[in-house]
């Protein structure tokens, strides 16, 4: 892997343990998610449905991403 790569991979690393989103921009982004899933007539167990989804496209990312 070339230099460059790797005090990337570092840089982005550090930012995510560093400067994670505050708990109250985390609430209030997934209550505008919610409120806009709702305005979409989309019903709860679609919501959850939907979060499962995301739950599992992050946890695939962080595996393939931390294999290396």
């Amino acid at each position: 892997m070339k230099p460059q790569m790797i005090k990337k991979e570092a840089r982005e690393h550090a930012r995510e343990v560093l400067n994670p989103l505050p708990d109250k921009v985390i609430k209030i982004l997934a209550n505008s998610i919610y409120q806009n899933l709702m305005n979409e007539g989309c019903q709860d167990k679609d919501i959850i449905g939907v979060s499962s989804q995301l739950i599992g496209l992050v946890t695939s990312a962080m595996e393939t991403k931390y294999k290396k």
